[in-house]
């Protein structure tokens, strides 16, 4: 960034941080960025919902004005976008930067198995609000403060040609992310680090073989017209991507009721991310891929045999890993983790089911009710 262009912006973010200090009551349009495409369904059916909630729970003070497709940031250079006011909030994925996330980077990286989707999300929202203070710190190291984590459905192998085996796997280029690379690496292919909204055109030119990835993304980045098969078998769910990632001078400067309404609405922003951006658009997508012809081929045993193997692994390697990138206690924090997952699994077989009004109630129970907005 040249230095003319740093003095602009930088003038430009102290006109906004201004006018939110000087004059809390007056309305204020904040900009987030969004990586995802322009027309991805998570900005209507999430985000723009959220926002309006938030919208109303100021009277009209707190105004979040979404653009999406990159074109203020990409995924990887998001948090610096918004620690340096380039925006004021944003999506993130801790392992695009795991050296500036290494905690939040240390519970992305630990695959959770099965297939209990709800639980994943309730746990990863649960340890990362409540039960990671290390991940607290590293927002504030990084100017910033984080809530509302979603995560995915459980990962599929989604291949630009026929697979039909482990064997058929091997010696394969893979683009993985946190926990999917070891899972990568165990059926003997290589694992490519690269934001799913680039693997598009990496798949067409054969850069890449295939995804480790939810199956929505067939419709959602565009894979369906390149993917030939995909591998029906659970390979570990991972997350929180985090939606609101907000520069930390805008939201201190923020009146304590306008922090509370993002807070109170949180619930209500991974809820419709959950059902009506993630759930929704998987079962159509495999509907309309079947229809187009891809196939959808039984792992069976040998798949379920690698993700047993990982997870007795990963434990250890997950924070060997973490604690060389600099986490403290990251025994801690993965022990957290797993116990929330527990916890959660009995909350969604108990209590809560396939509803997503019983889902959002237990998540501001058990989570966010407990956050302190003034704390984060």
């Amino acid at each position: 960034m040249n230095s003319n262009f740093s003095k602009f912006l930088g003038a430009v973010c102290v006109t906004v941080i201004g006018v939110l200090a000087a004059t809390p009551a007056a309305a204020v349009d904040l900009t987030y960025g969004s990586w995802l495409g322009t027309k991805n369904v998570a900005h209507e059916k999430a985000f723009e919902p959220y926002f309006e909630m938030v919208r109303k729970a100021t009277d009209g003070k707190i105004n979040w004005k979404l653009v999406g497709g990159a074109q203020l940031a990409n995924g990887p250079a998001t948090p610096e976008a918004v620690g340096s006011n380039l925006m004021y909030a944003g999506l993130t994925m801790a392992p695009y930067q795991p050296r500036m996330l290494p905690a939040t980077n240390l519970i992305f990286s630990q695959s959770l198995p099965g297939d209990d989707y709800l639980a994943s999300v309730g746990a990863m929202n649960e340890v990362v609000m409540l039960g990671c203070p290390e991940c607290r710190n590293e927002y504030e190291r990084n100017n910033a403060v984080a809530f509302a984590g979603y995560g995915t459905a459980p990962y599929l192998f989604m291949c630009r040609g026929n697979v039909a085996s482990i064997n058929d796997m091997k010696g394969l280029k893979i683009r993985a992310s946190g926990g999917g690379v070891d899972i990568v690496k165990l059926i003997g292919a290589t694992p490519v680090s690269m934001p799913p909204t680039e693997a598009t055109s990496g798949l067409e030119r054969g850069t890449i073989d295939c995804v480790l990835g939810a199956v929505g993304w067939l419709s959602s980045y565009g894979y369906m017209d390149v993917v030939k098969s995909v591998v029906n078998a659970p390979m570990g769910m991972g997350g929180p991507p985090l939606m609101m990632y907000v520069n930390r001078g805008v939201w201190k400067r923020m009146t304590p009721a306008q922090r509370k309404a993002h807070i109170d609405f949180a619930p209500d922003l991974v809820t419709n991310m959950i059902f009506d951006a993630q759930i929704a658009v998987e079962r159509k997508t495999v509907e309309t891929a079947k229809a187009r012809g891809i196939k959808f081929v039984d792992g069976g045993k040998p798949f379920a045999d690698i993700m047993r193997q990982h997870d007795k692994a990963q434990f250890s390697l997950n924070a060997d890993n973490a604690r060389t990138a600099g986490v403290s206690n990251p025994e801690v924090i993965l022990k957290a983790y797993i116990a929330a997952y527990a916890k959660w699994k009995g909350i969604i077989a108990n209590k809560v089911g396939d509803d997503r009004e019983k889902f959002r109630d237990a998540l501001w129970r058990e989570v966010y009710s407990k956050v302190n907005p003034e704390t984060l």
